[in-house]
């Protein structure tokens, strides 16, 4: 895997191709690059689960340009988002995202690797933990050529087990963390959440069309929470139609919120 550089000049993005795209019906507005990394429904649908209690103190964790946190502040406007991001490029369009959408005080933004966790981020400290990991092993075949996308899509030093840990142990005691993955890999991120004493679990299955498997899953535990695992009907994304379903509609284009 090629190696990042760990910073960059503050000019960057004057050089660097970005698209301005509005999210959940107007109310976020995200820059993002043209090209390789862009954000998907995972990320809206992600944000779309959280319920905000007053005061709450959100992480999302590998933020990427930010969409998740985005989508979170536009549909709640009492949330306050902490982001820890990897990439220095990823890390400078946030800012810039930051800025557009006026959201100094709301938005903490933290540059930092969870393999390391930064001192900006006291263990245990947030109410709720969102993540959005790579959904490709670490050696998989068919890797993008470009560094950004490669290290979005594709697990690099952190494995899916280590977001998980570091999601652990920033959340606060009976927490909640919120992953959203690869409906097959399901039975690794049940393994580290019991593994760790997370209970309450919640696993969402999210179905492309009717009579399809599950290729998406929305999981939540709560840390030091030893209530036993519950499945839910989770929710179709498609009609036959091919338009989106009425509540994936509402969460990606409205804000609405997609309950699990």
């Amino acid at each position: 895997m090629p190696d990042l550089p760990k910073r960059l000049p503050e000019n960057l993005l004057k050089d660097f191709a970005l698209t301005e795209d509005e999210f959940i019906g107007g109310k976020v507005t995200v820059f993002q690059p043209a090209k390789g990394y862009r954000a998907g429904i995972d990320a809206v649908l992600l944000a779309a689960t959280v319920e905000m209690a007053s005061g709450a103190k959100i992480l999302d964790l590998g933020s990427g340009v930010g969409t998740a946190g985005l989508c979170l502040m536009g549909r709640e406007p009492q949330a306050k988002v902490t982001a820890l991001e990897l990439q220095p490029v990823l890390f400078q369009i946030a800012q810039k995202n930051k800025d557009v959408n006026h959201l100094h005080d709301r938005w903490s933004l933290v540059n930092g690797d969870l393999l390391r966790l930064p001192d900006d981020l006291a263990l245990g400290s947030f109410d709720q933990v969102i993540c959005n990991p790579p959904f490709m092993p670490k050696g998989s075949s068919h890797a993008s050529p470009d560094p950004i996308k490669l290290l979005a899509n594709h697990e690099g030093e952190a494995t899916l087990r280590d977001w998980m840990l570091a999601a652990l142990k920033l959340v606060k005691q009976k927490g909640a963390v919120t992953i959203i993955h690869r409906a097959d890999r399901l039975d690794e991120i049940l393994s580290v959440f019991r593994e760790k004493k997370a209970g309450a679990i919640e696993v969402c299955p999210l179905w492309p069309y009717e009579g399809q498997p599950a290729k998406r899953v929305i999981v939540r535990a709560r840390r030091g929470i030893s209530k036993p695992m519950m499945i839910s009907a989770g929710h179709k994304l498609h009609k036959t139609d091919g338009s989106y379903t009425d509540i994936i509609d509402g969460a990606l284009r409205r804000g609405g919120a997609l309950p699990l």
